[in-house]
């Protein structure tokens, strides 16, 4: 299993690129009608007149009152009971924590673990098991999934009573299709298989007061495959009691400030426009010691290039004397800014980039957008999944194994496309970008300069990822709206041909080894630290990474909107958060530790969400 950065050779440069770096700069080439239009805009001077606040603004209840939380018993008993139902070993008790196993490695075949400390329990599923089995069974009628879902929730081993109120959100079907590129092993001719639904998803909603829960904490799910058993579940949900009663600070006047003082770098863009749609009262949730009320909105944030997708920003702010912290979209963080991108160094075979990991441990590479001294979000989020895939590791030194950030630098195309990515983005095990993007293209600039485009990666030169490239890059984290569109995407595209297997075409260039692409299909939440955390923590145990983005994002997302869709035939409601990703066919169930050389991909699985 290759885990060290890998010794690269270096080739002329040959990188896409719109915008002007002081150290690497060359023409446009590949998809350049897409990136033709790309330019850094000028920023606005008055950007409170880019926010229009529709919302009505609540005005608090005099008294609201502060919930206590602790640690939820440990639900070994209605774990063990789901594993002997899907035919799996049931949990061991190692000192702090509970875990099952397909095998005895710490990097792979992680089923179920429960946290002693906190409560919060994991439970994953296998795409490999649900690709192995499925077949042609009738997927699960959504009123059963909601009823099976609805006595997992009512079991108090898994969610035990208390000041609160659990309601079931809609269900969330997986579909499951594979494409296959002929004769690409040089032997075979593979063929195409249709798609099918895999499993279904039923989140859990909490409320206390009547208010919405929202945070780190109190969310739930089950997971279900087609014959209604379960087959995933995750809790991270402290048990609440009333405690005592806050005085409100906050009027509709100040929240009204405070949404335009919190959204102003999210408008700086030239033509850049902020619609608030939703204000209401609600609790925030940490996981760790209170629910706190807070007022919570949300706002859609269209850039003026209509290329890139809008996003859904979600904010906070407490409603009295915050106890615990709250988020704010303009706080700064107290860590490591991203370093200056560069060009690598000819003279040295690894090409100059970035740190030497320690022996063994999976190399990862962040690439944050260069407005980040304007917009927060963008380290926040890329902290979040960092510090969650280390989270286990600081607690219990050797649980799994170490995850080494050797690349943490602001975002240039070339470090995606072009031959330096390999020694950026190919030159990492685990490769995370962030926003933002819309069908197979994404930002390094703010919201509307600099893209890559995925269809360039691995066409007209430029490499792709993987060994058969000379590099390490197994999975990519593209945290970013709508950059995998899905196989139904493609079916329903407005002005598409109407074949789902054409969302497969611009990846097999990309897949040169390369085992996945983990990303949207959807519109995203934005900031979104908290699903960031999580999926990093789960994707730590070493289970199926595919299976915990899909339970990590309905768990977090299960409650969210709609908007219609811009790209399918008649412009449908979709919901925001729907989750698509790419998989090599021989990586099904893999974790995110399986960072083997492999040769191309000759089949692959994209698995998504539906709406």
């Amino acid at each position: 299993m290759t885990r060290s950065l890998s010794i690269l050779s270096f080739s002329v440069l040959s990188i896409i690129v719109t915008g002007f770096s002081p150290e690497a700069h060359a023409p446009a080439s590949g998809n350049s009608q897409v990136l033709a239009a790309d330019l850094h805009s000028p920023f606005q001077t008055d950007t409170l007149s880019a926010i229009r606040i529709t919302a009505t603004i609540p005005k608090a209840p005099a008294g609201m009152l502060l919930y206590k939380l602790i640690a939820t018993r440990a639900p070994v008993d209605f774990l063990n009971e789901q594993l002997e139902r899907s035919k799996q070993p049931t949990l061991k008790l190692d000192k702090q924590y509970y875990s099952v196993r397909s095998g005895e490695s710490k990097e792979e075949g992680l089923r179920a673990f429960i946290d002693l400390k906190s409560g919060d329990a994991e439970f994953v599923p296998s795409f490999a098991d649900l690709v192995r089995t499925t077949g042609n069974t009738r997927p699960l009628d959504p009123a059963r999934a909601t009823e099976l879902a609805q006595a997992a929730f009512r079991d108090q081993r898994f969610i035990p009573k208390d000041a609160t109120e659990l309601r079931v959100a809609e269900t969330i079907p997986v579909m499951g299709g594979e494409g296959a590129q002929p004769n690409a092993d040089g032997k075979t001719t593979k063929t195409d298989k249709e798609a099918v639904q895999l499993m279904t998803m039923v989140p859990a909603l909490r409320f206390a007061g009547g208010f919405p829960v929202y945070g780190f904490g109190s969310h739930a799910l089950v997971t279900m495959a087609n014959d209604g058993t379960v087959i995933g579940a995750m809790r991270r949900w402290r048990t609440a009691t009333a405690a005592s009663r806050i005085v409100p600070l906050m009027n509709p006047e100040n929240v009204r400030n405070e949404i335009m003082r919190q959204l102003r770098p999210m408008v700086r863009s030239m033509g850049t426009k902020a619609v608030v749609d939703k204000v209401e009262i609600a609790y925030y949730d940490n996981n760790q010691n209170l629910l706190q009320p807070v007022y919570h909105f949300e706002a859609t944030v269209q850039p003026a290039y209509e290329r890139i997708s809008p996003i859904r920003v979600s904010g906070f702010m407490p409603i009295g004397r915050a106890q615990e912290p709250i988020p704010d979209l303009t706080k700064k963080m107290d860590a490591a800014s991203p370093g200056k991108a560069k060009t690598p160094d000819p003279r040295r075979k690894d090409g100059g980039i970035g740190s030497a990991p320690t022996p063994n441990d999976i190399t990862l590479g962040e690439y944050c957008n260069r407005d980040w001294p304007n917009d927060n979000a963008y380290i926040s989020m890329s902290y979040a999944f960092f510090n969650g895939l280390k989270f286990f590791n600081s607690v219990i030194p050797g649980m799994t194994p170490p995850v080494t950030r050797t690349q943490w630098y602001e975002a240039w195309p070339w470090e995606v496309v072009g031959p330096s990515s390999k020694s950026y983005m190919n030159a990492v095990n685990v490769a995370y970008t962030v926003p933002h993007g819309d069908w197979l293209i994404n930002t390094t600039m703010s919201n509307n300069a600099d893209l890559w485009y995925v269809g360039d990666i691995g066409t007209g030169g430029n490499p792709g990822y993987g060994a058969a490239t000379g590099g390490v890059l197994a999975t990519w984290v593209i945290m970013s709206c709508e950059v995998i569109p899905s196989f139904y995407d493609r079916a329903n595209e407005s002005g598409g041909s109407g074949n789902g297997y054409d969302a497969f075409n611009v990846w097999w260039g990309v897949f040169k080894g390369m085992h996945n692409a983990i990303g949207f299909r959807t519109i995203m939440f934005y900031p979104d630290d908290a699903t960031n955390r999580g999926f990093g923590i789960v994707a730590s145990l070493g289970c199926d990474v595919n299976a915990a983005w899909f339970q990590e994002v309905a768990a977090y997302h299960g409650g969210d909107g709609t908007y219609p869709s811009q790209h399918l035939k008649g412009g449908p409601q979709v919901h925001y958060d729907r989750a698509s990703t790419m998989i090599d066919g021989r990586d099904l169930g893999q974790s995110i530790f399986n960072v083997g050389a492999q040769t191309p991909s000759g089949t692959l699985w994209n698995f998504w969400m539906g709406n």
